[in-house]
């Protein structure tokens, strides 16, 4: 759509309005462009599409902010590019901060009643994709204004706004309530469709017919149609409006609709003909909805219904339906020899009526059978942490895949929960099929933070670069797979050690490579492969955390040699100077060089026989050589010698004694400044774990403490006993985003963290079936699992038929046993008149009823048992 550039905003605004009103009369929709996918959701929910009248009007927004303050506001610029670039030549307009509130509050209104306008037409004829547009649009706008609020000098503008609330203020305000209210009719309008339409169907709600539906061979259209609309839903909204906008309305529609659900299947009676389909419609739905309530949970501890009192209002509601559902399950499905058998007991020796607050919900341990084994006794489990490590790190998988946007936080919390137990089993399984020595990347020439000939921005609007993910770069490479087993490798063990504790290091990586790598895993840390910048992925990993200090050191080394520094004095300084950084460096590189350092075979000889020299030289050695072909390009062809020859004399630098006073100085003083949580002593193997320590990404330091073997001359390579007592993502939840934060400061963290997060959305299956709770069988005909690098896509068709990997009517079919006398003998919070008021309306407790003697005579004692129900204490 083209539209005039030049000119006064104000004249330029309606007819943008008009050419885009003109486009939706004409094509039935709304023109829109995608927003970058490194922007979309965040702290401010921004939409993943936008109408092209938006972004429109911010980019020209942006303009008159530049031609007010002569500086960039920072919504559509990096904080890099703003302090780099030249925008002398941008603009040659004039204006004023009031001017600048004027225009945007002015045009923002004309916006806000196209919007309207555009919403009555979508509503008007139930449009849900123009209807998303405009909440794409509204919420764009008021992040927009968000932005400007905070940039701006002057809010205030008469007659819109005063002291008590500035002009852009109001505008965010009008724009927050649009698009709360746009949000409120697309739930509004789903609901609506459901109820009236998905949700009916006269044959299959003719409950006291006295033929069968379908002969009995099948469960209800409704239940199946109900869960087909909910899942296309929810995949609509996780790709249209915001993300935490998406979930909210899913929320909504999953309670709506549950709540006319439980009424309808608790409170009908059916005919002898129509019973088995009641319950088999019952456990349909709570096997559905335990595939769909991941959706709106925050946690895996909301999920299995533990700790409700601090969940939301709806994941309450969720569970108290699910519950009323699964009672009408137990008391109206049990055959009555059943019931007669546990009702002898009497009412006041019956464990059914035995409370379960702050237990597991009972619906949701029926619902995932193989999170909660019938061995493993979930009685005593009143916290998360009560859970067994393979069930609790399931429901918490399920919870973060199930997000419509990535968690950093809780996507750590997962990999570092339980000893690092998921992050251990990806490892030992990938450490196996990573790609031969001769296909590792030359990482002096291809980095791990960037793509080679790839480009770091994507056309979309707001892109600030955060779209770049690592994994887009191997797609055209001759062995995919393994590149991608490599990256995750690297990742892992960078996150790991970043943040990790010193057992997590232990199990996930020295214990892989002790007992699971190849052959000759540590000849890269032999001095004779300091050169070589094909290195194995946790050693490039490792490499990540000098990178970073060694900029001022290779500039150093480069002027010392160049005003007539010997080689060897050139060493020297580069030892110097290793030293004076030292303190910069992260704390867990001495963690995971002590630890590599005692497993090393006597075969391998790194540089000064440390493994911490070994590393911090060869990634000196990489930045001489990056420096070097820098200097090439540029044609400075003096100083890229002078690169190369420095790198050639560290292969040497511990050769002929020349610098051993230097480089036992240096590890003795890595020794000394590392922290030591004196507050938490304990052994390795304690597991009073304190909240002492610090992530391995600070800089923080603790000198002059008393060290264990501190009168030797050499380096003692094990680390303390009390690292294994650092912070513990288990301890609270703030801990992980404490630690994440420091993870999404470098690059190479951000990168870690997409590479892992696509790992485990790409391969969730096999990952759930090595927690032993998956529910998929594999086929014989496929390859090595847990190496996928696509997300598999899932058939309309077997979507429709299939509740996650189970198929509908389970409970029809033979393949679901339900143990009634189990679970009536457990305690379910159940009281006597609930109970009577679920009998009452079982077929064979109905007047007309046709039971045998046997029969009457059972439903005769439960009645008379149930009788004394009043006198039962409550």
């Amino acid at each position: 759509m083209e539209v005039l550039e030049e000119g006064n905003l104000m004249d330029r605004v309606p007819i943008l309005l008009q050419r885009d009103l003109e486009f939706y009369q004409t094509h039935q929709r709304v023109l829109q462009e995608p927003i970058c996918s490194g922007v979309v959701g965040g702290k401010l929910d921004f939409p993943r599409y936008a109408s092209f009248a938006a972004i429109k009007l911010i980019r020209w927004w942006e303009d008159e902010y530049f031609a007010s303050y002569r500086k960039p506001s920072g919504l559509l610029h990096t904080e890099k590019e703003m302090n780099e670039g030249d925008f002398s030549s941008v603009t040659v307009k004039t204006s004023d901060p009031d001017k600048f509130v004027q225009l945007v509050t002015k045009s923002a209104d004309l916006l806000l009643e196209h919007i309207h306008r555009l919403s009555q037409e979508s509503l008007d004829h139930a449009d849900l994709s123009v209807l998303t547009a405009t909440i794409g649009a509204a919420s764009l706008v008021k992040n927009s204004l968000s932005v400007y609020m905070q940039a701006a000098t002057t809010t205030i503008c008469p007659p819109k706004g005063d002291e008590k609330g500035g002009a852009l203020k109001l505008s965010f305000k009008q724009y927050s309530q649009m698009s709360e209210a746009l949000a409120e009719r697309l739930l509004d309008l789903h609901c609506r469709l459901l109820l009236l339409y998905i949700m009916q169907d006269a044959d299959c709600l003719h409950w006291e017919d006295t033929q069968p539906f379908f002969e009995s061979e099948r469960g209800s259209y409704t239940v199946q149609m109900w869960w087909h609309y909910m899942r296309g839903s929810q995949t609509d909204l996780w790709n249209s409006v915001p993300p935490k906008m998406a979930q909210k309305i899913f929320a909504g529609m999953l309670n709506e609709t549950l709540s006319v659900l439980t009424v309808r299947y608790t409170q009908i009676v059916t005919s002898v003909a129509r019973s088995t389909l009641h319950l088999v419609d019952i456990c349909n739905m709570l096997l559905c909805i335990a595939e769909l309530l991941p959706h709106i949970c925050e946690s895996g501890e909301a999920y299995v219904g533990l700790q409700l009192s601090n969940q939301s209002v709806i994941i309450r509601d969720v569970h108290a339906k699910c519950k009323e559902l699964f009672y009408c399950l137990l008391l109206r499905g049990s055959p009555l020899g059943v019931l007669s058998k546990v009702f002898r007991k009497g009412l006041d020796n019956m464990e059914m009526f035995s409370s379960r607050h702050g237990l597991p919900s009972a619906w949701i341990i029926f619902a995932l059978p193989r999170y909660f084994p019938k061995e493993q006794s979930c009685q005593w489990v009143t916290e998360f942490s009560d859970l067994s490590t393979n069930t609790a790190i399931s429901l918490d998988l399920r919870v973060l895949l199930a997000f419509p946007e990535a968690d950093w936080s809780y996507l750590l919390k997962i990999l570092l929960m339980r000893d690092a137990y998921l992050t251990g089993i990806i490892m030992r399984h990938l450490m196996q099929y990573l790609p031969s020595s001769e296909n590792f990347k030359n990482v002096a020439k291809i980095s791990f933070t960037s793509a080679e000939g790839a480009p770091q921005k994507c056309e979309a609007f707001l892109c600030r670069g955060e779209c770049f993910n690592v994994t887009d770069s191997i797609a055209g490479d001759i062995d995919p797979v393994g590149q991608s087993n490599y990256q995750i490798v690297l990742s892992l063990t960078y996150l790991v050690v970043a943040v990790g504790k010193a057992v997590d290091i232990k199990s996930c990586l020295i214990k892989t490579l002790e007992e699971h790598a190849i052959a000759g895993w540590s000849d890269c840390l032999d001095k004779r492969q300091v050169w070589n910048q094909k290195r194995t992925p946790w050693l490039e990993a490792i490499m990540h955390f000098v990178y970073p200090v060694l900029d001022c050191v290779v500039d150093m080394l480069v002027n010392a040699v160049e005003n007539g520094a010997s080689m060897y004095q050139a060493m020297s300084l580069a030892l110097t100077c290793v030293s004076e950084i030292w303190d910069c460096l992260p704390e867990g590189l001495y963690k995971i060089a002590s630890l590599l350092q005692d497993i090393i075979p006597v075969s391998t000889r790194p540089l000064g026989d440390s493994v911490l020299l070994q590393v911090v030289f060869a990634a000196l050695y990489t930045e001489l050589i990056k420096t070097a072909e820098m200097y090439e390009q540029a044609k400075d062809l003096d100083k890229a010698a002078i690169c190369y020859s420095i790198s050639e004399a560290i292969c040497s630098i511990d050769e002929d004694d020349k610098h051993t006073d230097q480089i036992e100085l240096f590890l003795k003083q890595a020794k000394e400044s590392i922290n030591l949580d004196t507050d938490f002593g304990g052994t390795a193997g304690s597991n009073n774990r304190g909240a002492g320590g610090m992530s391995a990404v600070s800089t923080i330091k603790m000198d002059d403490l008393a060290l264990t073997n501190a009168e030797s001359d050499r380096l003692s390579h094990s680390p303390p006993n009390n690292y294994a007592m650092e912070l513990d993502v288990g301890i609270a939840d703030y801990i992980a985003e404490v630690l994440v934060s420091d993870v999404l400061t470098t690059n190479i963290g951000k990168q870690a963290l997409k590479v892992v997060y696509n790992y485990l959305k790409f391969n969730k299956d096999w990952l759930l079936e090595q927690l032993g709770t998956g529910d998929n069988d594999p086929s014989p005909f496929q390859g090595i699992q847990g190496q996928n690098i696509k997300e598999a896509k899932t058939s309309v068709l077997r979507s429709m038929f299939f509740i996650g990997n189970t198929p509908f009517d389970q409970l029809l079919t033979g393949s679901l046993k339900i143990d009634y006398v189990s679970w009536l003998q457990m305690p379910l919070s159940l009281n006597p008149e609930r109970t009577w008021l679920h009998l009452t309306r079982r077929c064979d407790f109905q007047e007309d009823a046709k039971l045998s003697l046997p029969e009457v005579a059972m439903v005769a004692g439960i009645t008379k048992i149930m009788k004394r129900r009043k006198e039962f204490p409550k």
